[in-house]
């Protein structure tokens, strides 16, 4: 069988161990049917897996997706009525039709290359404004949601534009929080240490939009994974659960703001603290552990 990049036994674990208690546990609080906004490829794996762990109904999940062939093949397996938009997901985001597709349960975006690679100087990163945007749209509807986040995290992934943002964030940690790790990873060695910098400065931009936006948002997980164990491919896995604290009417603005600004600064710090997965050396001191008996049953016989 090939090798599917999208479906390794490390994002398999990161879907069952990772993302599905996640899920679950959002699932058990909500009031009504679950939906879905994802990035799905060609075949669609995610859909595959929480649709036949009967986390969301198909008629509840909606695709972006790119290229017109993929959506073409997504509409052949799963029916003429499936909900798959061709588009690029910055201009979807804005676009009126979209907009009123909003609010999901649970949004996944599923990058396939660096957070921060731009392609030319640019205010902010285009991946966090679009999902700034997402949280925006999500907003206007008063609804909490999960937002699940990966990325390419090799060091090269991400182009001298965008290494400029992550020296920001990591030297702004330092000096607020006294977290140096990340900063001190960058300018030592940042090719060896690239991943574990990001989930480090990259939550905590996260939750400063959504905390913008009126959520309290806080990371509730972070995965490391490397495909079939290739050090050529890194993948970062975030997880967020966004909380909408809808201000009190007569609350001025700036009230608002000073009490979501003290919100923000206590989920960054929590986010700092909270452990890496390194999913590939899970699975090996699993494979370790399954193995074991075996050799000992093995002596007993000789």
């Amino acid at each position: 069988m090939p090798r599917e990049l999208f479906n390794s036994p490390q994002k398999q674990w990161v879907r069952e161990h990772f993302w599905l208690p996640a899920i679950l546990e959002f699932k058990a609080r909500a009031a009504g049917q679950l939906k879905y906004l994802t990035f799905a490829g060609p075949k669609a794996f995610d859909v595959d897996f929480f649709t036949g762990k009967q986390i969301f109904n198909i008629e509840n999940v909606r695709v972006w997706e790119m290229d017109h062939t993929a959506a073409a093949a997504l509409k052949l397996k799963y029916g003429a009525n499936f909900q798959v938009v061709v588009g690029q997901a910055f201009d979807l985001v804005k676009s009126a039709g979209e907009r009123a597709s909003f609010p999901h349960s649970v949004i996944n975006l599923d990058f396939t290359n660096g957070a921060f690679h731009l392609k030319r100087p640019w205010y902010i990163p285009p991946k966090f404004e679009l999902i700034d945007r997402v949280v925006s749209a999500q907003m206007e509807c008063a609804e909490s949601f999960l937002l699940l986040i990966a990325f390419a995290a090799t060091h090269d992934v991400d182009n001298e534009y965008g290494k400029g943002f992550v020296q920001k964030l990591a030297f702004d940690i330092a000096t607020r929080f006294g977290h140096t790790e990340p900063l001190f990873n960058l300018t030592r060695d940042a090719a060896s240490w690239y991943p574990q910098i990001l989930v480090s400065v990259v939550p905590c931009a996260v939750i400063r939009l959504g905390g913008e936006h009126s959520y309290d948002s806080r990371c509730i997980g972070k995965a490391l994974y490397y495909p079939y164990g290739s050090k050529k491919t890194g993948m970062v896995c975030l997880m967020f659960s966004f909380t909408y604290d809808n201000p009190a009417l007569s609350e001025t603005s700036h009230q608002t703001s000073k009490r979501m600004d003290a919100l923000i600064v206590k989920r960054q710090e929590e986010s700092l603290g909270l452990p890496l997965t390194d999913v590939n050396k899970l699975l090996r001191s699993t494979a370790t552990i399954v193995r074991e008996p075996r050799r000992k049953r093995s002596r007993i016989r000789g």
